[in-house]
């Protein structure tokens, strides 16, 4: 079975998206900043898959740091990981 996600291009519903998704993961704490979340909705062009490649990798980039939170420009270093 495939599943298609279409982009979620309204800021709310992407940011409800983002923190349902971290919820579900067990998290108890905002990840990122209102701007962090803002360059991720435009880097990932709204589409769930995206955004979600870019955050694993912002996470894999986190861990050596010892960050317990997405700095943007931890986002933005893992956008151009990926490009």
């Amino acid at each position: 079975m495939r599943v298609h996600l279409t982009p979620v291009f309204e800021r709310e519903r992407f940011a409800r998206l983002i923190e349902h998704g971290f919820k579900r993961a067990g998290c108890t704490q905002t990840l990122l900043t209102d701007s962090g979340l803002e360059i991720l909705r435009q880097a990932s062009k709204g589409l769930p898959r995206h955004a979600a490649r870019i955050l694993r990798t912002a996470m894999r980039l986190a861990v050596p740091r010892g960050l317990n939170h997405l700095p943007d420009d931890l986002l933005q270093l893992a956008i151009e990981e990926l490009r």
